[in-house]
Order: C-alpha cells, then structure tokens, then sequence
C-alpha cells in the first residue's frame, strides 16, 4: 500500500468516526432520558448502518469480479428489487412476518441469484444483453412491489424503523457470510485472470463463482429489506475506489467496504437529521450523494474510449 493510498484509507476511517460519534451524541433534546435514546434508537440504527455498509461494498465487488462485469451490481440485476418484491408479497400476506424481514431477504436474495444463474446470467460474456435483462428484470420487480406496498403502508426505505431484532440477524447472516467467505476467498484472485486462462489452469470458475455470488446475494438481500433498492450504489462505489487507489480485486476490498461504510453513514445522517425530526428516504439520498460521482465516472469512461 503506497502513502497516496493509505492517506485515501485513513481519511475514510476518520469520516465513520467523527459521523459515528455525531450520530450518536447530535440533537440528544430530552438529556433526563439520553441513554434510552442512545441504546435503543441510535445505536441499534448505526450497527446497521455499518452492516448495510459492509454488505453493498463486498456484493458489490464481488458480482462485479465473477461476472466479469466491473460496472454492474446486485441492485441493476434485479438481485434487491427480487429481495423487496418477496419481503412485500410476504408481508401482504403475514403482517406479522415483517419481524424477519433480514432473513427474508437473505432468502429472497439468494433465490434470485438463483434464478438468474439460469436465465440473464447465461449471456454473462454480452455485458449488453445482461445490463439490458436485469435491469428490466429489476423494473419489473419494482413495479409489482409499488402495486403492493402502496396501500399497505410497507416501506423499506429508511432506517428509522431499525431495530435490535434486525441487527441481530443481520450480525449472524455477516457471520455466516464472513465464515464462508474465509473459505473462498483465495480463488477470487483467479477472476483477475483471462477466462482463458482459468480453464488452462483448470479451475472450476462456475463453483467458484456461484459460492461468492452466494455470498454476495445473501448480504445484498438481507441489507435491502430495510434499506430498499439502491440502483448503481456498489458499481459507483467500487470503480470510485478502483479509479483512484488503482487496487487489483483482493487489495481493494477494505477501501470498498470502508468506502461503502462512509457512504452510507452520511446518507444516513442526512437522511435523519438535515429535515429533523422528518425522515427522510436513507436509500434516495445515497443516490442523490452518489448521482456526481457516477457521472464523474461516466465522463472520465467517455474519455478513455
């Protein structure tokens, strides 16, 4: 790591503390009663924030590595808007089902993932075909969860209505990610290879990549049942991180997941406290923080062609 690159990771470090602690102390007006509003409103809502953080970074990164498509995400493929539409289906049906919406999502996640390993996944090597089919794949879902959720009064989209119970499960669903990530992640380095040259070595890329992708899809649903979709956020993120630290795959983990992290606990914030006490969409506003970036990124793409 050179000084320009662990000057970019220190800053980034510093900007979760100083948010982090601003979160946590900012706007306390009833001072007889801080701890409760620490322990149960801003604290469980800022361990989800880190989790949601750490979850769009590394799905981001590692679709985008095993599909060989640096400028897609779990959200453009549909993976998210799947997770959304079954947590708003089940949730229509079992009100009462909404307590696990974290593991439903997880869930969904993954069996969405599944469904696009055997349709849009196919054409993984025409980056058209597989932009064009998840993203109308993604509006679908979409469209069908608007139908439900508009008088059901369900939103997802905010982290206001955060509470222990989904920190807890989305702690134990990073867990298990993280458990099985240990076991994998010494063949991620292979995606920085040819595709060629993987078969040469004779590396089952398909095994490989359907265990990441698992994980990927695990962590992006289970984050999206309380954040919602959020189109383009891990691609910008990762080739921001990517443009200007110049990393190869495993090297730019930790920046994309501190990145990731920061992002997210700023849109937070404003999300909370730049209207207080109105909230906010959490979601809508880190696209609108990263609306610039992707098209600082599409200029600086329009350049290199």
């Amino acid at each position: 790591m050179t000084n320009k690159q662990k000057k970019y990771f220190g800053l980034m470090l510093l900007g979760c503390i100083l948010i982090v602690l601003f979160q946590l102390i900012f706007r306390i007006e009833n001072q007889s009663n801080w701890q409760l509003i620490i322990i149960q409103l801003r604290l469980p809502r800022l361990i989800f924030e880190l989790g949601t953080g750490f979850a769009i970074g590394l799905s981001a990164l590692l679709l985008a590595a095993t599909l060989r498509q640096p400028y897609l995400d779990g959200s453009m493929i549909g993976i998210a808007s799947g997770s959304e539409l079954m947590i708003a289906l089940i949730t229509v049906l079992v009100p009462s089902s909404l307590t696990y919406r974290v593991l439903i999502g997880t869930v969904a996640g993954i069996l969405c993932l599944l469904l696009l390993r055997g349709s849009i996944f196919k054409y993984h090597n025409h980056v058209l075909f597989l932009v064009i089919g998840g993203f109308c794949l993604a509006m679908f879902f979409n469209a069908l969860t608007t139908i439900l959720t508009e008088s059901s009064g369900w939103t997802g989209k905010s982290l206001a209505n955060v509470t222990w119970l989904d920190v807890g499960w989305l702690l134990l669903i990073i867990s298990l990610a993280i458990a099985s990530w240990r076991k994998n992640s010494r063949y991620l380095q292979y995606f920085a290879l040819p595709e060629l040259q993987t078969k040469q070595l004779g590396i089952d890329e398909a095994k490989i990549a359907m265990n990441l992708q698992l994980i990927a899809a695990g962590l992006l649903g289970a984050v999206t049942a309380v954040l919602g979709t959020v189109f383009f956020a891990g691609v910008v993120i990762n080739q921001l991180v990517r443009e200007y630290t110049h990393l190869g795959i495993i090297a730019r983990i930790p920046f994309v997941i501190t990145f990731s992290i920061l992002d997210v606990l700023l849109a937070d914030t404003v999300a909370h406290f730049i209207f207080y006490p109105t909230e906010l969409p959490t979601n809508a506003v880190l696209l609108v923080l990263l609306a610039p970036a992707f098209l600082l990124l599409l200029m600086r793409w329009s350049r290199a062609v």
